[in-house]
């Protein structure tokens, strides 16, 4: 299986992201986010925006309904 991440990208740099061809997410909690891609290819995409002039770093990719505030967590 493939390692897959997330990119952390701040909220002005989402046009950059869905021009790369990426889907972009936005949330609360976690902000503007690119779930679930495949680690060289993250890297790739983090050297395009960051040419553009955007940050963007890798995060760990978390599986859904198991993040900081998920239910599964407060529940423990």
């Amino acid at each position: 299986m493939s390692d897959l991440v997330d990119i952390a990208i701040p909220a002005n740099a989402q046009a950059a992201a869905e021009a790369l061809g990426l889907k972009v997410s936005r949330n609360v909690v976690s902000g503007v986010r690119i779930r679930q891609i495949e680690r060289e290819e993250a890297l790739i995409a983090i050297e395009f925006l960051r040419d553009w002039g955007f940050v963007a770093r890798i995060v760990e990719s978390t599986p859904h309904g198991e993040g900081p505030m998920s239910p599964l967590k407060r529940a423990a």
